[in-house]
């Protein structure tokens, strides 16, 4: 629109146009609406998942023979179900219950803030305990190909939902009371706190390094590396230095594997996952092989593996390697090699041959970034970075509560497995306290879990809430912090990266130590939260194909496509399918926080 068509519209109506434009943002997301959003998610589906991840707890007997009596050893089984989430509220006490009264009263926020209580919410948990015996039972082997098995024989069941502890909750969550109400208790009260012995307790947001996605580094070595959470599940391909061959000039380097803290020349275990030639392999990778360099490297490989194990390539005798090289560490698992494969070496990706394509696909991003062809990744970069929220948080500290609530209850039923004892109900020996001493303890202590070692605590994870003026409040709800070791040079965290523009507010942050490391998040800045909805599906009509689990099928100029990492598919127009995928996302098919730029690699 021209200047003159704009002046007809009127003095008043533009005045209300922008009044309500440059309010609709806070208005619909608000300023807290990260953290609040993170908890949400943490109490629909956090919650459960920690539960589920636990699994079935086996609680064995003390083997004791001056304990066992007449019958034979008994065994407990524990399975944990549904959680369930209570309105906060808070026990009258029996007197004023039998005065016809209530047994439990609504705690609203300001009932916690005045009398110094905790705004806390019960959790219950649906259990299943089962204890049998187990006897040896001979079959047909013909039907069976066994002649005897151990049977379980149940005693007794019981299923109950038990109070496993007490939760806090966020002030404007939706297990709040002050959720949708008419009239809040103050009008510039965003929420986004806890409420902890009557003080108010808020998150900084963590910054950690982005585990989605490789990582290719050069120092100390050229390393590309799939660093999932769990750390059985890590990948990390190496360029080391190795003794130089009479008949390979340059060849100094070699490809290495570190998986299951085992060492694997790169070809053997490429040939473990069912490849069948050396042509294959490199096709695989699909680097040029008109670079000398690179060529000296695949060769180099190639005898590094024939020196390790010289007829790999015939039959199983890549996997046998494999595996000899894997139990002779000193911890070695307990699952055979192909199920070690199978769980640890990239687990969502479902054959060994999806899982050589994608173990190529990491060899050529690491030759390409040594060839100078691509840019090391950068850890100061904010797009290389996920900020840990609320949920995030509370489920790594609740499922440490967890595992020694779990430990406790095993040796307590322990010594009642015995045959002159009676197992009690489960709420004897699951003990609720301390889950609930032990999340209100991290937060008046501000010490938390470590992300990655289980025997540390971090600190500057909680913050107790300013109340000078509402935008200090606003302020220190929206937070970050970056974690670091602050004996010898840090290096470049501390100052800005061009990455921070818009996202980042350069001039706040504090003075000394926590220089540059305590950030505060732009007035605008939105973080996104898990989404669950399948997506597979909504890409698969916008143009991309399945990725084939075949390592004969060439993929030469069809683009990789990843979802929250995992490679998912590849298409042969990038362009088409990130403009299908754009138009989905603003017909609202897709949520939008879906970005084609996440999702899509390009073939470097």
């Amino acid at each position: 629109m021209d200047s003159t068509s704009i002046r007809e519209l009127g003095d008043d109506f533009l005045k209300r146009f922008c009044r309500k434009a440059s309010t609709a943002f806070f208005e619909q997301y608000g300023l807290i609406s990260h953290q609040i959003n993170s908890y949400n998610d943490f109490i629909e589906n956090g919650i459960q998942k920690v539960f589920d991840s636990i699994g079935e707890i086996v609680v064995e007997p003390g083997y004791d023979p001056s304990k066992k009596g007449e019958s034979d050893w008994r065994y407990a089984s524990v399975k944990f179900g549904k959680v369930i989430l209570e309105r906060p509220s808070f026990w009258t006490g029996e007197k004023f219950s039998a005065d016809s009264g209530k047994e439990s009263l609504d705690l609203l926020p300001r009932h916690a803030r005045l009398q110094n209580m905790t705004y806390s919410s019960r959790m219950k948990v649906q259990t299943h305990v089962q204890v049998y015996t187990k006897k040896m039972v001979r079959s047909d082997k013909f039907k069976t190909g066994k002649e005897q098995y151990l049977d379980k024989e149940t005693i007794f069941e019981d299923n109950r939902d038990v109070i496993i502890g007490r939760i806090p909750v966020m002030v404007k969550s939706e297990l709040c009371w002050m959720n949708g109400v008419d009239k809040n208790d103050c009008d510039f009260d965003h929420g986004g706190y806890f409420l902890i012995k009557g003080a108010e307790k808020t998150f900084i947001a963590q910054e950690q390094i982005c585990l989605t996605r490789l990582w290719v580094t050069s120092s100390p070595t050229w390393t590309v590396a799939y660093r999932p959470v769990f750390k059985r599940r890590r990948v990390y391909v190496k360029l080391i230095e190795t003794p130089s061959n009479e008949h390979i000039r340059g060849g100094e380097k070699v490809l290495t594997v570190y998986f299951s803290v085992a060492e694997i020349p790169i070809w053997i275990l490429f040939f473990a996952l069912g490849v069948s030639s050396d042509k294959e392999v490199v096709n695989l990778i699909d680097s040029d092989l008109e670079d000398a360099s690179i060529v000296n490297i695949l060769v180099a490989s190639i005898h590094d593996a024939d020196k390790n194990s010289e007829g790999f390539r015939k039959g199983k005798n890549a996997l046998n390697h494999v595996e000899k090289l894997i139990r002779d560490c000193k911890f070695p698992p307990a699952e055979s090699i192909e199920e070690c494969i199978s769980n640890y070496l990239f687990p969502n990706l479902s054959g060994f041959k999806q899982k050589a394509r994608f173990l190529g696909y990491m060899v050529k991003c690491l030759l390409l970034a040594y060839t100078g062809r691509r840019k090391v990744d950068n850890r100061d970069d904010f797009r290389n970075k996920r900020l840990e929220l609320a949920g995030e948080l509370l489920e790594r500290e609740l499922r440490v509560h967890i595992k020694h609530a779990e430990r406790r209850m095993v040796k307590a039923m322990q010594r009642d497995l015995y045959g002159d004892r009676d197992l009690h109900p489960i709420e004897h020996y699951l003990d609720a306290s301390i889950i609930t001493n032990g999340l209100s303890r991290a937060f008046s202590t501000g010490a938390w879990s470590h992300p990655y070692k289980k025997m540390e605590r971090i600190s500057g994870v909680v913050a107790m809430l300013r109340r000078t003026n509402p935008l200090q409040t606003a302020a220190d709800m929206r937070k970050t912090r970056q974690q670091v070791v602050y004996t010898g040079k840090v290096g470049d965290a501390r100052y800005p990266h061009p990455s921070h523009w818009g996202k980042i507010c350069f001039l706040s942050t504090p003075d000394g130590e926590n220089c540059g490391l305590v950030k505060n998040l732009a007035s605008m800045g939105l973080v996104s939260t898990n989404v669950l909805e399948p997506l597979l599906e909504q890409l698969l009509d916008c143009g991309m194909e399945k990725l084939v689990d075949d390592t004969s099928t060439s993929l030469r100029g069809k683009d990789k496509v990843f979802l929250n990492g995992d490679w998912v598919g590849v298409c042969e127009d990038p362009a088409l399918f990130a403009v299908k995928l754009r138009s989905k996302r603003r017909r609202m098919k897709l949520p939008h926080q879906v970005k084609h730029v996440n999702l899509i690699s390009y073939i470097l």
